[in-house]
């Protein structure tokens, strides 16, 4: 399974200006991640990015390479990654989808219908590495604490419940929640044992595509 990308051009990133903006050699960049992405964007570092003038940036960042191979830097596509799985029958049978579900209070990336059971989906996007390791989050995450102790809630109703990391770096070999984040720990752990479905898949990206792999063995620290 493959997510198309736009066509991609490359450039030299020369410093992070702010959570959203990265200067390159050929002007500002759109970055849609708010990780801190040390190790990512160091000064020099090749990049590819998608021309899409705006009134503040020239495009939008899609890749870097590092360690000889190309690591996804875009958040946002975890999403449509995730979709695509879904598109599959990776999780049943999908008889209805619906994006962006609004429900007290947060928001979940989808809502489904599959296999004749309701299910929520939460996407979450993973690009730290350390060694062969994958570890999210690259910064503190509230959010993402809120959202395993809302689908936990879920499970506990008795709908599915999903939270699925998409790993956009293709020398991971295993994923794991860093315990430096404690809040997310603790709700990751309370979810899974409310029965909430946590899975993490390696992606593969080109200068063409990001291309689903197998899923990665989940390591609790």
């Amino acid at each position: 399974m493959e997510l198309s990308l736009p066509p991609l051009r490359p450039c030299r990133i020369l410093r992070r200006t702010n959570r959203f903006v990265v200067e390159a050699d050929v002007g500002p960049l759109h970055l849609a991640n708010t990780g801190r992405l040390t190790e990512l964007l160091l000064p020099g570092t090749r990049g590819h990015y998608h021309p899409r003038p705006t009134a503040k940036t020239r495009g939008r960042l899609y890749l870097v390479e590092r360690e000889g191979v190309l690591v996804g830097v875009d958040a946002t596509l975890a999403g449509p990654l995730l979709e695509r799985l879904l598109r599959a029958g990776r999780y049943g049978p999908l008889e209805a989808l619906r994006r962006e579900v609004g429900l007290r209070g947060e928001r979940l990336d989808f809502w489904a219908r599959v296999g004749g059971r309701e299910a929520f989906f939460e996407a979450k996007n993973a690009n730290r590495l350390e060694g062969a390791l994958a570890l999210f989050p690259d910064a503190p995450t509230s959010r993402g604490a809120r959202h395993l102790r809302l689908l936990a809630a879920l499970a506990r109703e008795g709908y599915g419940a999903f939270a699925v990391w998409l790993v956009q770096h293709p020398l991971a070999e295993a994923f794991a929640l860093d315990p430096a984040d404690r809040a997310l720990l603790e709700a990751a752990q309370a979810a899974r044992e409310a029965g909430v479905v946590l899975e993490a898949y390696r992606v593969r990206p080109s200068l063409k595509a990001l291309r689903l792999e197998a899923p990665l063995p989940w390591v609790w620290r």
